[in-house]
C-alpha cells in the first residue's frame, strides 16, 4: 500500500508535468522553449523609457528665472545679494540661515529674497523663489515644476503666508 508521502509526491510530479506542457503538445516544456520568449521580453524592455527629462543642463534657478512664463518678481530677482541661493541636496532641508534671513526681514519690515531648488525622487529640480516686500509681514513664494519630467502642470504656483518656516518647507504655504 503506498504511503501518503509517496502519493503526494506522485501528485506533485503530475501537476508539475501538466503545468510545464506546451499547449497542444504532449511533451513537457524545456528551458530552451522559454529562451526565445525571455529574449524578446528583455529586448523590448530596453525600448521602454520614462518621460524625457526637462531638467536644464546648467543652473536650475537661472533656468527657471529665464522661463518665458516666469512671474515678473522672479525674472528680476537678485537673491544672491539678499538671503542667497541654494541647491538643496536630496533628503536635505533648506539651511536654517536662509529661513532665519526671511524671518528677520519679516520682523524688521525689510525686503528680502531667497531662491532654492530641491530634487524630486527622480532627481529633477523643483525651483522656488521667496519674497518679502518692505513693510509686509508676508512671504510670497513662486514655485515651478517646469523641469520635473513626471510632474503635472508646469505653470508657476504662487502662495503667501506669514511664517517663513512654513513658506520654505516642502509643503509650502497652505492654499486658500
Amino acid at each position: 500500500m503506498p504511503t501518503v508521502v509517496a502519493m503526494a509526491g506522485a501528485l506533485e510530479a503530475r501537476y508539475f508535468y501538466a503545468m510545464t506542457r506546451l499547449p497542444g503538445e504532449g511533451r513537457a516544456m524545456k528551458p530552451s522553449d522559454i529562451f526565445p520568449l525571455v529574449a524578446i521580453a528583455l529586448l523590448l524592455s530596453g525600448c521602454v523609457q520614462g518621460p524625457a527629462s526637462r531638467a536644464p543642463s546648467g543652473d536650475a534657478i537661472d533656468a527657471a528665472r529665464a522661463l518665458s512664463d516666469a512671474p515678473a518678481p522672479v525674472r528680476t530677482s537678485d537673491a544672491k545679494n539678499s538671503c542667497r541661493v541654494f541647491a538643496v541636496a536630496q533628503g536635505h532641508a533648506l539651511p536654517s540661515a536662509a529661513v532665519n534671513c526671511l524671518k528677520a526681514a519679516v520682523s524688521d519690515n525689510q525686503p528680502a529674497q531667497l531662491a532654492w531648488s530641491y530634487p524630486t525622487t527622480e532627481g529633477d529640480p523643483i525651483v522656488s523663489f521667496a519674497f518679502v516686500e518692505a513693510s509686509s509681514a508676508q512671504v510670497t513664494v513662486y514655485t515651478t515644476n517646469a523641469f520635473d519630467s513626471y510632474g503635472g502642470d508646469p505653470r508657476w504656483a504662487q502662495s503667501t503666508c506669514s511664517d517663513p518656516a512654513i513658506a520654505t518647507s516642502p509643503m509650502g504655504c497652505p492654499t486658500p
